[in-house]
């Protein structure tokens, strides 16, 4: 399992340099100087398909460790088909599950609630590792970056990257961004990821 998260990690982190890549080869993103925010675009997509391959990797350890978890953890996630606010049933809830272990429903109702899950910030994050088992504080050493690369990919989906004021002369209305970030914001994941795998 932990080669399969790394391969399919190392996938998604090349299309995140793949976008990098094209950005660089653009003439308008050549030389000094302020970039426009239409070729800054590119790097932007690149920041959320960044935040998607993290996500990517709590889910394949969530999917993983998840069904494991002590009863504590499993009373927060609802009956696969159920109500997904409701973490209570009744019985007759499980006859539509006649004929399926008990470990396939736990796996099934784990997989409909990460259906449903995000990782918007480390304290999600940090609740997640906790249910599966890892302690935070021993791969919690990029978390400052991640919070920032999260919190701009926020921006960047749900403000279109824009400033909420813009005052005086030089100022932008969009934020600017830069090949140098989105590729440190990279090597964060993929030693949060490594620091996580070895813990597994």
């Amino acid at each position: 399992m932990k080669d399969t998260i790394k391969e399919y990690l190392d996938d998604n982190l090349a299309r995140v340099e793949s976008l990098v890549l094209t950005y660089e080869s653009l003439p308008a993103a050549q030389g000094s100087g302020r970039k426009g925010a239409e070729v800054l675009d590119i790097l932007r997509a690149a920041v959320v398909l960044l935040h998607a391959s993290l996500e990517d990797v709590l889910r394949r350890v969530a999917s993983w460790k998840l069904p494991l978890a002590p009863k504590s953890v499993l009373d927060e996630i609802a009956l696969a088909g159920a109500n997904p606010l409701s973490k209570k049933f009744a019985l007759g809830d499980l006859a539509a599950h006649r004929g399926v272990s008990v470990d396939e429903l736990i796996n099934s109702s784990v997989k409909d609630h990460l259906e449903r899950s995000n990782y918007n910030n480390t304290k999600e994050i940090s609740r997640l590792l906790e249910n599966v088992g890892i302690e935070v504080a021993k791969v919690n050493g990029r978390f400052a970056n991640l919070g920032e690369m999260m919190e701009r990919r926020h921006q960047i989906v749900h403000r279109a990257d824009r400033k909420e004021q813009v005052s005086g002369s030089g100022d932008h209305a969009v934020r600017g961004i830069n090949k140098g970030t989105v590729r440190g914001w990279a090597d964060d994941v993929k030693a949060f990821a490594d620091d996580l795998l070895a813990q597994l």
